[in-house]
């Protein structure tokens, strides 16, 4: 079976869990207890060096990254053809996909993922740069579903997915999502796939009704 190593509230974790509830894979959680620095011990970092979390254990392969635990997962379990969407073979929709897959790692995580860090987690930084680059980002990422149902293709894709939770979660980084209803529209979307799952902070503000 299936192992993910993270934390209930790590949004780069919940992308992994997300995806997996989606395509209806069955997978072990194991949650790491970073009050007692686990995801720096040694058993740890022989899963992943850099000492980050996911990670994901298929039997012998590991696989850590939250972006390449999408990858192998779409590419490895959506095998249906209805479920190709998440990660087609098609080399401009796969580059679409991985230009969405940059932005979640760069402008999305080290601008809304940070400022969440710092109000939620204590995580020093410059909250107040944070939340300008934020702001900029969710003004273009409006623009750009303003016609659009999804991120980069004409369905759901792991673009999305990548990209949801730390969007989904900028509140909590004192990051009005007012004002913003492509973006609201598109949460809805993703909460009406079958399989959806939420996490700590989404659910009450974003129902799936």
């Amino acid at each position: 079976m299936i192992k993910l190593h993270g934390r209930e509230v790590s949004g780069n974790t919940y992308k992994a869990k997300l995806l997996m509830h989606l395509l209806d894979i069955e997978y072990q959680f194991i949650p790491l207890d970073v009050s007692q620095q686990q995801q720096k011990s040694d058993a740890f970092l022989k899963l992943n060096p850099r000492g980050e979390f996911p990670v994901l254990e298929d039997d012998s392969l590991v696989i850590w990254d939250s972006q390449a635990i999408l990858i192998y997962l779409a590419r490895k379990y959506a095998t249906q053809e209805k479920d190709r969407h998440w990660y087609p073979d098609n080399a401009a929709q796969m580059a679409h996909i991985t230009q969405w897959l940059t932005v979640a790692n760069d402008e999305i995580f080290h601008s809304l993922g940070k400022a969440r860090s710092m109000l939620k987690f204590g995580h020093e930084g410059n909250l107040d740069l944070y939340q300008k680059r934020g702001k900029a980002t969710l003004r273009w990422i409006e623009q750009h579903l303003s016609n659009k149902l999804w991120l980069s293709t004409n369905s759901p894709s792991i673009a999305d997915i990548a990209c949801y939770p730390y969007i989904a979660l900028c509140e909590e980084g004192d990051i009005s999502l007012k004002g913003y209803p492509a973006i609201h529209h598109w949460f809805k979307r993703i909460q009406e796939l079958d399989g959806y799952i939420s996490m700590p902070g989404l659910a009450l503000r974003y129902p799936t009704k």
